[in-house]
């Protein structure tokens, strides 16, 4: 992985002993923060390469991390990690958390965070352009960035291993470059605090399953022909020379339910093979049945 870190213990000298104290008096003078070993603190607003610097309150930075439900076992990776907060309050769940962030100042402020927090063990900040950064050994990608950035990285996240969840403050991944308003991928969640902290909202994906293509159902004979839209889901069911189509086709994670003529199915997908229950809604009280696909193509 990349690394930044500070030296501040020394300056490099270069020439005779007149450059040398000339040296250390223009950093006593002008650079305190630097003979001291102090952080120099950011400002809220701060130009950015893609954005200016605004922190994420900590109210909803609990909310994201709650939503994904974040437990020691978790990689959480912070896009656009700011002072480091999200990353240091996910580390104290007891999770893994690496912050990617472009500007030293606040890769330094939030080294010094976590290690004031207790957390440097398990934390770690890395001065890099987050589409630079290998983002799939994470189970948690986190990020508050422009709605140009967000879409960009869209087709990365949405390839992510299933079941990754996502989580971004107030931008979601709706839209295209040319019409933000443009269908996209929906958000499986949303939450807006209330009272409002400042930036309120939350929304919340799962990476779905890869389901679109053809399968066959066991012990029927029949073939389930899916077209996928990230995790919604149409297509029809063809059986006994006649196709229905299906409704409500919906994934999340590698779980996929739809409706077909009274029918509702659920199954969990595994690459190539889906395995669940169908329950008929119309007969039997709600009598249930095991049912398997393979993929055909």
């Amino acid at each position: 992985m990349v690394e930044h870190t500070w030296n501040r213990r020394g300056v490099a000298v270069y020439g005779d002993g007149g450059t040398a104290v000339a040296l250390l008096l223009w950093a006593i003078v002008l650079c305190p923060a630097l003979v001291s070993g102090q952080v120099a603190q950011p400002t809220l607003g701060q130009e950015g390469q893609d954005a200016p610097w605004v922190p994420t309150p900590q109210e909803l930075v609990d909310t994201m991390l709650e939503m994904a439900a974040v437990t020691p076992g978790d990689l959480l990776i912070d896009l656009g990690s700011g002072d480091g907060r999200l990353v240091v309050s996910a580390a104290q769940r007891g999770a893994r958390a690496i912050g990617v962030e472009l500007d030293p100042s606040l890769v330094a402020l939030s080294q010094r965070t976590a290690a004031e927090a207790g957390v440097s063990g398990t934390t770690e900040f890395v001065t890099t352009d987050l589409f630079d950064f290998d983002l799939s050994p994470a189970s948690v990608i986190t990020m508050f960035l422009l709605p140009e950035l967000t879409l960009r990285l869209r087709p990365t996240l949405f390839n992510l291993d299933v079941g990754t969840r996502i989580v971004s403050n107030t931008w979601d991944m709706r839209g295209t470059d040319a019409d933000p308003d443009a269908p996209g991928w929906d958000p499986d969640q949303t939450i807006v605090l209330d009272p409002c902290p400042g930036f309120c909202t939350a929304h919340m994906w799962t990476v779905p399953a890869k389901v679109a293509g053809t399968w066959r159902v066991d012990d029927e004979g029949s073939e389930l022909h899916l077209e996928q839209r990230f995790q919604v889901v149409t297509g029809h069911l063809r059986a006994g020379g006649q196709a229905r189509e299906i409704a409500n086709g919906r994934l999340s994670g590698p779980v996929l339910t739809f409706d077909v003529a009274g029918t509702t199915y659920r199954a969990e997908v595994d690459g190539t093979t889906m395995t669940g229950v169908a329950r008929d809604v119309g007969r039997d009280n709600n009598a249930t049945s095991d049912w398997q696909a393979v993929r055909m193509r």
